[in-house]
Order: C-alpha cells, then sequence, then structure tokens
C-alpha cells in the first residue's frame, strides 16, 4: 500500500466494530467453529512496531467488544487472542463451541512456555493487558518456526489449556 490513505487507514481502525453477522443469541443455528476475526488483513502491522501496536491496540479494542457480548452468550464457549510474534496478519480473536462440523470442543493446546522469545517489545505490551499468556512453538507456511501467544481470561468461557 503507498503512503496515500495511510493517515485515513489507522484513523478507521480505531473505529472497528464487531460485524453483524455474529450470532451471539445462543440460537440453534449460533455456533462457532474456530470463528477469528482479523485487523491487519494487508499486513501493514509488518511495517514497524508504531504500525504493530495500532493494530494490536485495535484488536484488543475489538476483544473487549467480543468479550462484551460473551458475557450473555448462553452456550459453552472457548474465546481466546492469537498473536504472532512475527506476522501481524495472524493476530486474530477466536471463537470455539460445539458445532454441527464436528470438530473437537473443548478444544485443548499444550504450551512451550520455555520458548524463546525473539520480540520483547511485544512481549512487554502484552504483560500490560488483563490477560493469562501462554506460549507455542508453530510452523509457518514456509516451514518456519515460529512463536504464537495465546491470551486468555480466566472465567471467561472454558478455558482451552
Amino acid at each position: 500500500m503507498k503512503r496515500r490513505g495511510l493517515r485515513r487507514y489507522f484513523r478507521n481502525l480505531k473505529n472497528q466494530t464487531l460485524p453483524e453477522f455474529i450470532d451471539f443469541s445462543g440460537s440453534e443455528q449460533s455456533w462457532f467453529d474456530f470463528f477469528h476475526l482479523h485487523i491487519d488483513n494487508i499486513g501493514l502491522g509488518n511495517r514497524s512496531w508504531k504500525a504493530r501496536k495500532q493494530h494490536l491496540d485495535a484488536l484488543f479494542d475489538l476483544a473487549g467488544m467480543v468479550e462484551t457480548k460473551l458475557q450473555h452468550y448462553p452456550k459453552d464457549y472457548q474465546y481466546w487472542i492469537e498473536i504472532d510474534e512475527k506476522d501481524s496478519v495472524e493476530d486474530a480473536i477466536y471463537i470455539h463451541t460445539q458445532n454441527p462440523n464436528g470438530s473437537t470442543f473443548p478444544f485443548r493446546l499444550n504450551f512451550d512456555n520455555e520458548a524463546e522469545v525473539r520480540n520483547p517489545v511485544l512481549l512487554e505490551y502484552l504483560k500490560i493487558k488483563e490477560y493469562q499468556i501462554e506460549k507455542k512453538k508453530l510452523i509457518d507456511a514456509d516451514g518456519k518456526i515460529g512463536i504464537t501467544y495465546f491470551l486468555y481470561k480466566g472465567g471467561i468461557g472454558t478455558q482451552i489449556k
């Protein structure tokens, strides 16, 4: 993306809202199969820490909106945020429930909390958020090992751990 329009892009980033098609009603059609929302769909957050932080701020604002909706969601669910250490495009908010597709619920992950941190600035930013943080080594599409942070709050949904 050229520089033209970047100011508007980042201003609009602050005004993200939940898509209206997300059904938190609890009806029979209200289910989530690893449903996730991304903020940075084009990779602008990878340009600099300033850009990444703006995308993360917008992601956590959106996460707050999701958490508010989930307070009244009548079904069992799992909720977490994934933050990729290197790639802003991969950062996302996840919701998962029992669903007609048959994917495992509850979903469980084993974490690698001894994994080497390569981006201490990102980790420090995440530590000031009110989430529990776990780390996991994941292999990307290019076969490279990277660290992904999994953030969740105790008392919100069924835990992924």
